[in-house]
């Protein structure tokens, strides 16, 4: 105790080191721009801050002195263990007298606390005489918080807004029988819309606590969507809790640290400022400035976390129409925002886009968010899927389209947007055990898309690779409609994409070689050889980026044998030659480089649509089988890189073949009855019929595209020759060669080439002669067929 009590001046020191809690500076904040119940909720939140203040005050002196290294003084008459024996019992005295001398308990006051209560009473002052009602009377008050952070404080502390101290508050659902005369108020917190199976007991407890005629204050994020119709019938009040604004986080940091802010909160902070951040950057023991600095640190975090694709949509290039539509759905969330808009129906608020993967879908969506000024949420079948069985899956689903929802009430517009919608499949054609299991998940989305309630201001945008999967409600008009395809980018995109994700760099230099060995890829691969380009850059010396770099990318290591990297070049020379004799040169490239996974291919960018006649197929069916043809006449045998894939040369010529004959009527013996969908080819090829039939186009195709090349192989073989030395060639290099090469006996006896320029024949159905990319085997495959297999042009 003798020690002890020797610390009392050390400790008196450090309390005046430590200063006063400066509670006038709090009081200089004017009250007359506040209601009376913000008013006095501020005066009690002050005084509570200042008794805390005080406390932790106290308690850090204390915590400083024990873990100050102490230095024992010698024990008067003792040596040895017996001194150490002594001064520890005298040190456990000690320990008892500070342990009872202890500041009493005190409630800690927390920043979110302060900030919760200060926002719902001036939302309760805003309505003249709802708090005197709610101590007097028995008003029924419904309170909208679309924020699940303050939901959740404000259910916690809203009693000592609006109640007295002494004041009995029960929720009325889930506690049990409820009685008269035991209770002040009731209340509810609904974070969830009720479960069918709970509608009843909640009805029945919604009727009863009505019927006490006492004051019911019920919170949710929307009531119309989680609390009972008869609540809503019998609301008296109804308040919205709006999003934290500068005037609430500043008074917040006065109260919490006793002293005036005098720094300026910019509207940005503010804007990504919640209760999360004042939590963490809002303590007692910082100074104003500090935490207005903490606060800009998180918000700044926030920005760099969503902008690390920081495009703008004049940047996002090869999806023009995709950007058409946001920018005329920003016009109509505007024109809704000023009230020129009837209703949120003939506002253009959802899209579906279908394209390859790697298009940029998904950075589309974000960038459409950032240029509307509005949050996103982001989900998939897969992500809800994950998180349970049936009933697991289906509230998640919900929960985030009520995420949405909330947001785009509180935020004035909010983006959902919804990757891999092609998993959610045609109910039609499910025949698996599971079916049942796949129609309620697609029924329960076809729900949330098109009957969610007041879903003003939430635009929802999906994504899928193929919409043909998609069930056909999915894509009706008042779901996702206008369905916008994206496809892979054309060089002059590619160009463009290059410039946005080089910026300052290489401002002059000429990329055209860069962009035609990179067609037939995504904007996902530009990003990709960009940075890798960096890194290469980076690694030597952290110098600036060079052409150099960019090439060694795209052109990647060649270390395949001279006689592989020869058939690679027959095979694709095959291919351009056949597709120029019948198409024209315009917007058609081939590459041998490795890259992606292939040894080779070409890509046609220009894709010619046509009426889908017996001709039309017929040469499409002989472009893709060119490039094994092309082996078969120069190489003597042909290696199996055009087939073994889904995807690959042989095996959409064999579909193309089987939808000949039995869907789309152009050959076989019964040209007249269909079958199946021209897509479904297992089926299709499941009758003996159309297998023959579809063998017997294919024959044909292959021995007349063999013809063509063969009175064509001088055009053939140089073709190659430039492959073999350049790696790459245009269509209109091939038509050059077309026209200069000396066929062996000429071209139709010796007459000049002539390259097409037919017109395509109007009606009938419209297929696309080439698509733009042509699928990828495996790489080891080549290596061991010596082949430049694909998906066909």
């Amino acid at each position: 105790m003798t020690k002890y009590t020797k610390t009392k001046k050390r400790r008196a020191a450090l309390a005046r080191n430590a200063g006063p809690s400066r509670p006038a500076s709090v009081a200089t904040a004017s009250p007359a721009a506040m209601g009376p119940l913000e008013a006095e909720t501020d005066r009690l939140a002050v005084e509570a801050s200042r008794i805390y203040r005080k406390a932790m005050g106290a308690a850090q002196v204390r915590r400083v002195e024990q873990l100050a290294p102490a230095v024992p003084s010698p024990v008067k008459g003792f040596v040895g263990l017996a001194a150490l024996r002594r001064r520890t019992r005298d040190d456990d005295d000690d320990l008892d007298v500070a342990v009872a001398t202890k500041h009493p308990k005190v409630e800690p006051v927390t920043s979110v606390e302060i900030a919760a209560k200060l926002m719902l009473a001036r939302q309760v002052d805003a309505l003249g005489g709802l708090a005197a009602a709610v101590r007097s009377g028995s008003p029924v008050v419904v309170v909208d918080v679309p924020d699940a952070a303050m939901l959740d404080r404000l259910g916690r502390v809203w009693e000592s807004v609006l109640m007295p101290a002494t004041a009995v508050c029960v929720k009325f659902l889930g506690s049990g029988a409820l009685r008269h005369g035991q209770y002040d108020a009731l209340y509810v917190v609904a974070k969830s819309p009720t479960k069918p199976k709970d509608s009843d007991d909640t009805r029945r407890s919604t009727l009863d606590a009505l019927g006490l005629a006492l004051p019911v204050i019920a919170f949710s994020p929307c009531a119309e969507t989680h609390l009972p119709a008869e609540l809503l019938l019998a609301c008296t009040h109804r308040i919205a809790i709006p999003a934290l604004d500068a005037r609430t986080i500043v008074r917040t940091i006065e109260i919490v640290t006793g002293r005036t802010c005098r720094a300026r909160l910019d509207d940005v902070t503010v804007a990504r400022t919640g209760l999360g951040e004042i939590a963490i950057a809002v303590r007692f023991d910082r100074t104003p400035a500090e935490c207005v600095a903490g606060l800009r640190r998180l918000a700044e975090a926030k920005a760099v976390k969503r902008g690390s694709r920081d495009l703008t949509l004049d940047e996002l290039h090869g999806m023009d129409s995709a950007v058409a539509w946001a920018r005329s759905a920003i016009v109509d969330l505007n024109s809704w925002r000023r009230g020129d808009v009837g209703s949120w129906s003939a506002v253009s608020s959802k899209v579906l886009l279908n394209g390859p993967p790697g298009t940029g879908k998904t950075t589309f969506a974000a960038v459409f968010a950032r240029a509307a000024g509005l949050p996103i949420v982001t989900a998939s079948l897969a992500g809800w899927q994950s998180q349970g069985h049936l009933g697991d899956l289906l509230k998640a689903m919900r929960t985030d389209f009520e995420k949405a929802r909330n947001l785009a009430n509180s935020a004035s517009g909010c983006v959902m947007f919804i990757d891999e919608v092609d998993a959610f499949a045609d109910r039609s054609s499910i025949r698996h055990d599971h079916a049942d299991y796949v129609i309620q998940v697609v029924s329960g989305f076809l729900e949330l898309t098109d009957g969610l309630a007041g879903n003003e201001n939430l635009f929802l945008v999906a994504a899928c690779n193929d919409v043909r999967r998609c069930d056909p409600a999915l894509v009706r008009p008042g779901r996702f409609n206008p369905v916008i395809e994206i496809g892979l980018p054309n060089l002059a995109d590619l160009e463009k994409m290059f410039r946005v994700r080089l910026g300052p760099d290489l401002v002059d230099a000429d990329l055209r070689e860069i962009c035609e060995r990179t067609l037939g890829g995504s904007g996902a691969e530009v990003e990709r050889i960009v940075n890798d380009a960096r890194r290469l850059a980076r690694h030597d010396g952290a110098r600036s980026i060079v052409m150099h770099d960019l090439l060694s990318i795209v052109k990647g290591e060649d270390a395949r044998p001279e006689a592989l990297r020869r058939r690679t070049a027959i095979h694709e020379a095959g291919h351009i030659v056949v597709d120029v004799l019948f198409n024209g040169g315009a917007g058609i490239h081939a590459s041998i480089s490795p890259s992606r996974g292939t040894g080779g291919r070409v890509v046609r960018t220009e894709a010619t649509e046509t009426a889908g006649t017996y001709e039309d197929y017929a040469r499409r069916l002989q472009v893709l089988l060119a490039g094994r043809t092309a082996e078969i006449l120069m190489c003597g045998d042909c290696g199996h890189g055009s087939g073994g894939v889904a995807g690959s040369d042989m095996a959409v010529a064999a579909s193309m073949a089987a939808a000949m004959s039995g869907s789309v009527g152009l050959s076989g013996p019964r040209p007249l009855l269909f079958l199946a969908p021209r897509e479904n080819t297992p089926e299709l090829l499941s009758y003996p019929e159309v297998r023959l039939a579809a063998n017997e186009e294919l024959t044909k195709a292959a021995d007349a595209c063999r013809a063509l090349l063969q009175r064509h192989r001088g055009a053939l073989e140089a073709v190659t020759e430039v492959l073999l030395a350049e790696g790459r060639i245009d269509g209109e290099g091939v038509c050059r060669l077309l026209a200069t090469a000396n066929p062996p006996g000429g071209a139709a006896g010796g007459a000049a080439t002539r390259l097409p320029g037919r017109a395509d024949g109007a009606g009938g159905p419209r297929i696309r002669n080439t698509p733009t990319r042509r699928r990828k085997s495996h790489p080891s495959r080549e290596r061991r067929a010596g082949t430049a297999p694909g998906k066909p042009l």
